[in-house]
């Protein structure tokens, strides 16, 4: 007995080291099968893999409904395994009895369905609950287990400590006949705990409960048992059991992948093969149970398949494809690095996916809003008509709807106080028109407009007009349609984890714009996805009484002048450039302050201004009267590491990167480098960024700052600057002889050009502005180009 435990004391601190081995090098040997499967820049694969014979798992425990983390497990297992050519059990975790809910079983099963994951057959760890009672009664009586009455917040002090249990060394009939008490139902306050090590380092290896005494029914069992398994122990013996091959968990389960294998090897089973992968985490956004019940019950939702909820049952239902969501997984691969997601990147390639540019059967139809519509009487203009329209001007075999056509229409306000009152315009899909009469209103917060007068002028030059979406004024043409748009329910871009949901709520992320909608919308059926002209795309969620039509994202940064946020802005007074800094507010996107809110960055910058005024300025060069030119203490550039890096969604050539710059959560970034670098090439480099750019949307990804490198004039070369290895991450990198301020404003548009072009390497390879080198904390930055460009 005791020769077995030390055995088995002595694979665990050989498991350790192993797990102490770079991700690199404990991997080097792979299989001809995934050799095969895998391309340079294939990021989405098993090691150890061979094909036909994968077996990966999705455990879910039915204690609440599927979000966009849970979703990712679920791919990541089923799309791995249909790469293999493998199989995937679907198992239900149910070895806690107080959470298991047959409703929520039931919406986690349609949930992976809809999510195009089959289920051929459902299993529970509770069909092994026999197999697991008599592999703990073998831990007892060989000494590798024991049961422990200590009280449970007394073990867990001892186990912080590294401190033995007084029961450790309980004799195997102490231990045996405690167990007895504990499955009679007679044993609370009772567990059985793993006779691993009371002081390992890793304090998940510190004698875990195996084990624990519940006298509470099972949803499947009945009253059949009293005492029940933890994951940690139910788990490897159930992947071992079932042919599981490779046990895909996130990346905080990585500390107990010893505890794993521990129990595989004390009870001689099979060894699955582990594989972490990132937790996922998107911005405003919260997924913990408890908070998002906090949504429900506050009554700032309509439930669990709310549109503004990251649920599986409310993203589908805001209109997220299936299909973008899997290339959304696949793309983040097998990275354990700090996944953290900005939402326009899975929009964006949803948009791709419901409007391709070739074969999309995503409709077009045109709506105007009921209270926000100018009525236009256009001259010359033929009566009340009607003529065939193509539903999709790129995909004739979608066919034609009926269109009216007529001498009075409807067009957006927001259109109309953009235009002049004598201005050319044209009506999509008809003809120019000459705008006169216009009957504006000033006297409020905004201009309104009221009606206008028009001449048609079909032969008129439609090359440089505004291009206005139109209704005919007809009551055939008529049909009721709402739409909905939402925001984010939190203000926080990366929510603290123990702060106070009810901080941080959003208390307005619902608008409605009721509309008037073609005559041909009455066509539109529930789960449609169709276009509103102008407007965006939308999913059809109602139809009775009315259709309601609920807004999905596009990834964009641009804010549509027609939506509802919009006119909003412009009718409490906000001009164009206010409305995008509220938008941005709201947002929470000051990208110099990534997780805080503007007003606690201006807060910051003020107190900081306060401090420097205090403080004695190093002496410099006197600067001419008036306002100081630009140098290199107006370049905030800051050392940064890179910690995920993936392609573009729209563009073969360009990396779309996140950079940990110190500041809570990493920035995005676009870069050009795919033609220089392949990914994994840059994964975990330090970088020097420039951080106080205007925030750039790059083919609708937008981009917070630009990665240094140096490079000839040709560009046929380009190198990252080398930021050396002991620079702290987010530290500013400085300039001999241009002292830093204490903030540091974005840098002008105009003078981007002119402040970047003194930027160089020397003859040495130091990277340098005009003749002042860039210094960190642990020496210059420098690149192996020499006397070249830095851009």
């Amino acid at each position: 007995m005791s020769s077995n435990l030390d055995k088995l004391e002595k694979e665990l601190v050989q498991e350790e080291k192993r797990l102490t081995v770079l991700e690199g090098e404990k991997k080097k040997t792979k299989t001809k099968e995934v050799k095969e499967n895998k391309s340079d820049d294939d990021k989405f694969v098993l090691q150890n893999a061979e094909e036909g014979k994968v077996v990966t798992r999705f455990p879910p425990e039915a204690s609440g409904f599927m979000h966009i983390g849970h979703a990712k497990a679920a791919l990541t297992n089923f799309l791995l395994s249909e790469k293999y050519k493998g199989r995937m059990v679907f198992r239900f975790d149910d070895t806690n009895p107080k959470k298991e809910d047959a409703d929520y079983e039931k919406a986690i099963v349609e949930d992976t369905i809809a999510l195009g994951v089959p289920i051929s057959k459902l299993t529970y760890t509770s069909d092994r609950f026999d197999d697991m009672l008599e592999f703990m009664e073998r831990m007892l009586k060989e000494g590798t287990a024991y049961v422990d009455d200590t009280p449970k917040e007394v073990i867990q002090k001892e186990r912080m400590d590294g401190i033995a249990s007084r029961r450790r060394d309980n004799t195997v009939e102490e231990n045996l006949a405690m167990w007895e008490k504990m499955k009679s139902g007679n044993g609370e306050g009772l567990v059985t705990r793993a006779k691993m090590s009371y002081d390992n380092p890793n304090k998940c290896l510190r004698d875990p409960v195996l084990y624990r005494a519940v006298d509470h029914p099972h949803i499947r069992t009945g009253d059949k048992y009293k005492v029940y398994p933890t994951y940690d122990f139910a788990c490897p013996i159930v992947d071992s059991l079932d042919g599981v091959t490779h046990a895909l968990r996130t990346s905080e389960y990585n500390d107990r992948n010893p505890q794993y294998h521990w129990i595989c090897d004390a009870l001689q089973l099979r060894k699955p093969h582990i594989e972490d992968f990132s937790r996922l985490n998107m911005e405003f956004t919260v997924m913990s149970k408890r908070k998002l019940t906090m949504f429900v019950d506050e009554g700032m939702v309509e439930g669990w398949d709310d549109p503004r909820f990251p649920t599986v049952k409310g993203l589908l239902r805001r209109g997220l494809n299936v299909d973008a969501l899997k290339k959304f997984i696949i793309g983040q691969g097998m990275s354990r690095a700090n996944n953290f997601q900005e939402w326009g990147l899975i929009w964006n390639l949803n948009r791709n996916e419901i409007d391709p540019n070739e074969n999309s059967t995503c409709r077009r139809y045109t709506c105007v809003a009921q209270d926000a519509c100018v009525p236009i009487e256009i001259e010359g203009a033929p009566d009340f008509h009607e003529k065939e329209k193509l539903l999709h001007k790129k995909n004739e075999a979608l066919g034609m709807k009926k269109f009216w056509y007529g001498p009075k229409v409807l067009v957006e306000e927001e259109d109309m106080v953009l235009c002049k009152d004598t201005e050319e315009i044209t009506l999509m899909d008809w003809g120019n028109i000459i705008l006169s009469g216009v009957e504006r209103k000033t006297d409020g917060p905004a201009e309104k407009v009221l009606s206008a007068k028009a001449k048609l002028n079909l032969e008129g030059d439609f090359k440089k007009t505004k291009k206005l979406t139109w209704l005919a004024d007809c009551p055939e043409n008529k049909v009721v349609v709402e739409l909905q748009e939402f925001e984010h329910l939190i203000t926080a871009v990366k929510p603290d984890p123990e702060g106070d949901i009810k901080d941080i709520m959003n208390p307005d992320t619902k608008g409605v714009t009721m509309c008037w909608g073609e005559a041909a919308v009455k066509d539109i059926k529930k789960g449609d996805i169709v276009q509103f002209e102008r407007r965006g795309y939308f999913i059809c969620d109602k139809v009775v009484p009315h259709h309601v039509m609920l807004l999905i994202p596009e990834g964009k940064v641009k804010i549509n002048h027609l939506s509802y946020w919009a006119r909003k802005g412009r009718l409490a007074g906000a001009k164009p450039d206010e409305k995008k800094a509220e938008k941005k507010k709201e947002e929470g996107k000051a990208k110099d302050e990534r997780g805080m809110s503007l007003e606690e960055k201006r807060a910051k910058k003020k107190a900081l201004k306060e401090q420097s005024k205090g403080e004695a300025k190093p002496a410099a060069a006197a600067a001419p009267a008036g306002k100081k030119d630009l140098d290199a203490s107006s370049l905030d550039i800051r050392v940064g590491k890179i910690v995920e890096i993936g392609d573009h969604p729209n563009a073969d050539s360009l990396f779309v990167e996140k950079i940990d710059l110190g500041e809570g959560a990493p920035r995005t970034v676009v870069s050009g480098l795919k033609n220089f670098y392949k990914a994994e090439e840059l994964n975990g480099k330090l970088v020097a960024v420039l951080c106080n750019l205007k925030p750039q949307a790059m083919r609708d990804v937008e981009s917070c700052g630009m990665v240094l490198c140096a490079s000839p004039a040709d560009k046929n070369t380009v190198k990252v600057l080398d930021v050396p290895a002991g620079a702290k991450i987010g530290e500013r990198i400085t300039f001999p002889g241009y002292p830093a301020p204490a903030t540091i404003d974005e840098i002008p548009k105009k003078k981007k050009d002119a402040l970047l072009e003194p930027l160089n390497t020397d003859e040495h390879g130091n990277a340098r502005w005009t003749g002042a080198v860039f210094t960190t904390t642990a020496g210059p930055v420098t690149s192996v180009l020499k006397s070249v460009l830095v851009r």
